[in-house]
């Protein structure tokens, strides 16, 4: 420790919706089951934005401040005594900083411990690539899972991932295709409907000028259209869909949703949402009954996956691809999280918004 500085930076808040600010604390020794990690660059989500807005967060934390960030990339500068000999300084990581309501990694060091996903970050990944992986990708495989184990019907697994073009589409889109060897429909906005495509979705459908239901429905392959889908992945949100769910999905099919029924980006999606859209839990019941099968799901918190993930980045089986890298986030009198913000609120990200930490 004694090569590092007596202090550090984050960029924290108190309160929601108030504005953050930079918070200077003292830096300390890692645990002895912790890694200090020296933060290169960090990616915002769209629950950063609705955890900075959320009442219930700022009442159940209190004053206690509050970070920014979860994903992150950076550099192994101290190693607790539990964990010499699995890692060593010096070396490069990458992962996912498991504490919503507390430190984030919009700051120059953290502190990880080993149940926070982590990996070595491959030499083909800038710093800013590797942090806009972790949280994404891991969502992504928790809603592959829900893949049917067999081919319940002849021909390879169909899958469809609505809002193809953003953080957790990408991954599915990719990872559908790369690992699970399916046929991949991506639905997206016209203007990134070749961007879609070079991800490896064999079939595109333009939400702004087709009947996304009705195009899907047409485009099913068998002798009269009759092949039904295996998973339906919903990065967006609504209910449109419900109306066609038994014409679209099979049987030991499955609609998952990382949003919910809900269709504001400022309030909190996932699972939480089966309390403020009860029609969530009597779908979830009537698809482990009768199927197809319905969740709201979160990502999973699994290091091997992250490493999984790397092997096919150092086989150039996988992209990554970063909107804009913010600079300046952590200066002095600097309002750069603003822009940040800005490009998250618009909902039109393509891949993900990362910050330089550096």
């Amino acid at each position: 420790m004694s090569t590092l500085p007596g202090s550090f930076k984050s960029l924290t808040y108190t309160q929601p919706s108030t504005p953050p600010h930079l918070l200077h604390q003292p830096l300390t020794s890692p645990g002895p089951n912790e890694l200090l990690i020296q933060v290169k660059a960090a990616a915002i989500n769209p629950v950063d934005l609705q955890l900075w807005g959320n009442p219930l967060i700022g009442y159940l934390a209190g004053k206690k401040e509050k970070g920014i960030g979860r994903d992150y990339s950076g550099t192994i500068v101290a190693v607790g005594e539990q964990l010499k000999g699995k890692w060593e300084v010096g070396v490069d990581v990458f992962g996912l900083f498991s504490r919503p309501t507390g430190d984030g990694t919009f700051s120059q060091y953290i502190k990880v411990a080993p149940t926070d996903p982590i990996a070595r970050k491959p030499s083909c990944w800038t710093h800013a690539e590797a942090a806009a992986v972790p949280l994404v990708v891991l969502t992504a495989f928790a809603c592959l899972d829900w893949l049917p184990t067999e081919d319940v019907e002849s021909g390879e697994r169909r899958v469809v991932v609505s809002g193809a073009s953003g953080g957790v589409g990408i991954w599915c889109v990719q990872l559908a295709k790369k690992l699970y060897n399916c046929h991949v429909t991506g639905i997206c906005s016209g203007k990134n409907a070749q961007f879609v495509r070079r991800m490896g979705a064999d079939h595109v459908i333009d939400y702004t000028t087709q009947d996304v239901a009705r195009t899907l429905l047409d485009d099913r392959p068998g002798s009269n259209g009759s092949r039904k889908y295996d998973l339906y992945i919903d990065c967006v949100g609504g209910v449109e869909m419900f109306n066609h769910w038994y014409d679209l999905l099979h049987k030991a099919g499955a609609y998952v949703t990382i949003v919910g029924d809900k269709t504001s980006r400022a309030s909190m999606g996932g699972p939480l949402t089966y309390f403020t859209h009860p029609a969530q839990v009597l779908r979830y019941v009537r698809g482990w009954l009768f199927g197809p099968r319905y969740a709201n799901v979160l990502l999973y918190s699994r290091s091997d996956l992250l490493e999984q993930v790397v092997e096919l980045a150092e086989k150039e089986n996988v992209k990554v691809v970063v909107q804009e890298v913010v600079k300046g986030i952590l200066d002095e009198k600097s309002e750069a999280w603003r822009r940040v913000f800005a490009l998250m609120e618009e909902g039109r990200v393509r891949g993900k918004i990362v910050v330089d930490i550096e």
